[in-house]
């Protein structure tokens, strides 16, 4: 890209503000993958899928011209936000708020307000690939919305009536599974809600990678997360009879990495299937004849 032309510029220091955020961010990213955490999936998988429809595009945009207005609306925004980068440099939330803001300043001044009514979808997946944990944001709107430890107590009756189904005398109370010898506590970890944003993002990004329509997009994320949720329950029961009945070390294994990558596998298994029988109940359309 020349950057001759002031508006090109403007745009190429608007980016290099953005150098003062993506090292960050990269860091974060590398230290949550190491941890166990797919954030560097989704944040990559949105990004891909976002820029690839610009980039399939990219010729009619070089076309497409923003009002006078709009371009300096566009400027504002970018000058505006990269001016409040360097005061936020304690908090890596803010800093990603002020990079979207450039962003959508690039774009609003490259393309007007038509890019975004054409490219609505490619804007949000590129914004939200800029987010270093949406599932920790995700999971915060959700406490603040529902009543307190409202999932945990759900997973905790859900996995004492299951304990009861094979004959163990479990009682729920609270977020407590209690058995006669002992009792386990369900916490958020336990609750399977990262697992059901997980399963949502990954059908999220499965349906628009085969380019399924909108219902088998929305059919395959409910069926993500309700199947994170329902394989959650068994393994609240394991975790509680390895704790109340097997001891410490098969607690610590079925609650640690390799107890979780077990169910995660199965999670994933049952879930392909269940996605490709999705996907095999679309109508194929009809070869068009060379006229």
């Amino acid at each position: 890209m020349s950057i001759r032309t002031p508006h090109h510029q403007i745009v190429t220091f608007g980016l290099l503000m953005g150098l003062l955020y993506l090292p960050e961010l990269l860091r974060e990213l590398g230290k949550a993958t190491l941890s166990g955490s797919t954030n560097l999936f989704f944040n990559f998988g949105f990004l891909y899928l976002g820029v690839d429809r610009l980039w399939r595009n990219r010729t009619s945009l070089t076309k497409v011209l923003p009002a006078d207005e709009e371009r300096l609306t566009g400027y504002l925004i970018i000058f505006g936000s990269a001016a409040l980068m360097p005061f936020c440099l304690s908090s890596i939330s803010l800093r990603a708020l002020l990079w979207a803001g450039i962003l959508l300043g690039i774009a609003y001044s490259s393309w007007g307000v038509a890019f975004f009514k054409t490219y609505y979808l490619s804007s949000a997946l590129i914004l939200l690939s800029f987010y270093p944990n949406w599932i920790y944001v995700l999971a915060e709107v959700w406490r603040l919305t529902t009543p307190p430890e409202y999932l945990e107590k759900l997973m905790a009756w859900a996995g004492g009536v299951a304990l009861q189904a094979i004959g163990q005398p479990a009682i729920a109370k609270g977020i407590i599974i209690e058995l006669p010898t002992g009792a386990v506590q369900v916490g958020y970890g336990c609750s399977g809600f990262d697992m059901a944003v997980t399963m949502a993002g990954a059908s999220l990004l499965m349906g628009l990678w085969l380019k399924q329509s909108r219902i088998d997009t929305i059919a395959m994320v409910v069926v993500g997360v309700m199947l994170a949720l329902i394989f959650n329950i068994p393994r609240i029961m394991l975790l509680t009879i390895a704790s109340v009945y097997w001891g410490k070390d098969s607690f610590e294994f079925w609650h640690g990495p390799w107890g979780g990558q077990i169910f995660s596998t199965i999670l994933f298994t049952v879930y392909y299937y269940a996605v490709m029988w999705i996907v095999e109940q679309q109508p194929v359309k009809p070869k068009q004849g060379i006229n």
